[in-house]
């Protein structure tokens, strides 16, 4: 059987993340999405470790850190990594937003007319917008 017969196969189990704080989860996540890349771009570049860190300027020990998961990467790593594989590299703080979080309130059209005169509201052709 191979690899991907026993992953298909798999129990699944949360032992892993037991007593992880959703942080910590996520982090390894990142981590382990990030070393993939790097593993891929260097596989796609058919270079061995040590072919890569010649090519990326750093030591094959540090590639293999890059993609075991055992380092962790500053934004200004991640920069120099992604500029030298001409991949992009995108950082997104978002909050989160839940359904609860938007209250719903009714349109209307009379009491918008009546506040077009108001610096706030703008008349878009039969569409309105607050700008």
């Amino acid at each position: 059987m191979g690899i991907m017969e026993k992953v298909a196969s798999a129990k699944k189990t949360s032992w892993v993340a037991e007593g992880l704080s959703d942080a910590e989860i996520k982090t390894t996540i990142e981590l382990a999405k990030i070393s993939a890349k790097i593993e891929k771009c260097r596989i796609d570049l058919e270079m061995t470790q040590k072919e890569f860190a010649e090519y990326m300027g750093v030591t094959q020990g540090m590639v293999s850190k890059w993609e075991s998961r055992e380092y962790n990467f500053t934004i200004r790593s991640l920069n120099e990594i992604s500029e030298k594989l001409n991949i992009s590299l995108g950082i997104s703080l978002e909050t989160k937003c839940e359904k609860n979080d938007y209250t719903i309130i009714k349109w209307d059209e009379d009491e918008a007319l009546r506040k077009t005169k108001n610096s706030w509201f703008v008349n878009i052709g039969s569409k309105e917008a607050i700008a």
